[in-house]
């Protein structure tokens, strides 16, 4: 059975600029610092580079093991993400839901779904993911203002 956090954070902007942001590779460097993220394989629409099939590499200076890849993009309202080529993980799903709940603010609902293939590894990344991910929404939020 697969775990999952969910973190919901409120920003204080419009439903597109939000979605703009969080739609960036390079956005979860200010979310996940000191984590390192680059877009390592473009997505097939030049115009969105971070887009529908893109790869990007997560870690520390030239050492960056995680990959993950877009799988899912529904313009203003979702991201989703996989894990890729990870020997330690059975499954493991990112998901950014996104909702207008006025004209200038917007609800973020981040859901990760994790599997890990080494006994009680679940319960441990998934309390580090809610850790990190609750505080990096909050400070990208605290910074669109």
């Amino acid at each position: 059975m697969n775990k999952k956090i969910t973190v919901k954070q409120k920003f204080n902007r419009p439903v597109a600029e939000v979605f703009d942001l969080l739609s960036k590779h390079a956005t979860y460097n200010a979310m996940f610092f000191p984590v390192q993220v680059v877009r390592v394989q473009d997505a097939a629409d030049p115009q969105r580079p971070d887009g529908l099939g893109s790869i990007r590499r997560m870690g520390f200076g030239k050492i960056k093991p995680l990959q993950e890849q877009i799988t899912k993009v529904e313009e203003n309202q979702l991201i989703e993400y996989k894990l890729i080529d990870n020997p330690l993980v059975k499954h493991h799903l990112g998901r950014l839901a996104f909702q207008s709940v006025s004209d200038q603010a917007t609800l973020v609902t981040y859901t990760i779904e994790f599997e890990g293939k080494i006994p009680l590894s679940s319960l441990i990344v998934l309390s580090q993911l809610k850790f990190v991910v609750t505080l990096g929404m909050a400070k990208l939020a605290k910074n669109m203002k």
